[in-house]
């Protein structure tokens, strides 16, 4: 696989994908860091004027961006939010004019501006699809671009991809038309899962997601596709309201998966996760 960089040279980056966020109905937000823990560290918003929702941030009325860092803790910034997005995924949100906001694993903010970005097509969880016509003007050339935990963007060219096969995009994750997996890791790397015998996805979260055999499958911050071992009250066929690494089921037991792709279940005292109003891509 090459890895180019796109804009910048990639700095060292830090274990980040797992952390997160959902508002319950009475406005108490609800963190997650990357070990799978869950946080009640009395942060409020009002959900209806939530106006924007990602894996790692969501935007408020008033310009109001905020963030959860790799540790589960929450910071608000006031931003200059543009009004039409083009797209949005777990650590980024990309305007119609082409200026991209990326979150890091410390929960800041980094923006680039690019007309390429005004070409964006496709969006998944942590990358998102470019295309662009060649020198003769009649071929159309799709490029893959992956913001990786550090906030980076980064061009990636895989042999054994040809990205217009690409048919369902997940978190981090996607699948061709051959049903071929392909995971996104945490620092940018796509890896092809060719050994792993996957149907069709069905139900995505952002590091995991169900096939139409009824499989579990997560994804490690490393790229691995994984078949985990699932707890004894978790039941796929429940599973109601998916998250960016977290879901819900029918009766409200809450579970998470961690970054090693380990599936938890989680409870918090006095918390009815039921009552969770806004779920985070």
């Amino acid at each position: 696989m090459k890895l180019f960089l796109f804009l910048f040279i990639i700095t060292a980056s830090i274990n980040a994908f797992c952390q997160s966020y959902l508002i319950m109905e009475n406005g108490m937000i609800i963190t997650t860091d990357k070990n799978g823990f869950v946080y009640d560290l009395g942060h409020y918003a009002y959900p209806h004027k939530v106006t924007m929702r990602g894996g790692h941030y969501f935007v408020e009325e008033g310009n109001i961006l905020a963030t959860v860092d790799e540790n589960g803790l929450l910071f608000r910034k006031y931003e200059d939010i543009p009004q039409k997005i083009l797209g949005r995924g777990t650590n980024y949100f990309l305007s119609e004019n082409g200026e991209l906001f990326t979150i890091n694993q410390r929960g800041q903010i980094r923006t680039f501006n690019s007309t390429v970005f005004k070409n964006a097509e496709n969006f998944g969880g942590n990358y998102f699809t470019v295309s662009k016509f060649d020198e003769t003007q009649t071929n159309k050339i799709i490029d893959l671009m992956v913001v990786n935990s550090s906030g980076d963007i980064l061009k990636v060219e895989i042999p054994e991809l040809a990205t217009q096969n690409i048919v369902s995009f997940g978190g981090s994750y996607f699948m061709t038309n051959k049903g071929i997996v392909f995971t996104v890791s945490e620092d940018g790397h796509v890896l092809e899962q060719k050994n792993h015998r996957v149907g069709l996805i069905q139900k995505k979260g952002g590091n995991f997601f169900v096939d139409s055999s009824g499989y579990f499958y997560t994804v490690s911050e490393q790229g691995e596709l994984l078949v985990p071992e699932l707890p004894h009250s978790m039941k796929t066929s429940t599973i109601l309201r998916l998250g960016s690494h977290y879901f819900i089921d029918q009766s409200g037991k809450f579970f998470v998966i961690t970054r090693e792709g380990r599936v938890l279940e989680r409870t918090l005292q006095d918390h009815d996760f039921k009552t969770a109003y806004i779920i985070s891509l």
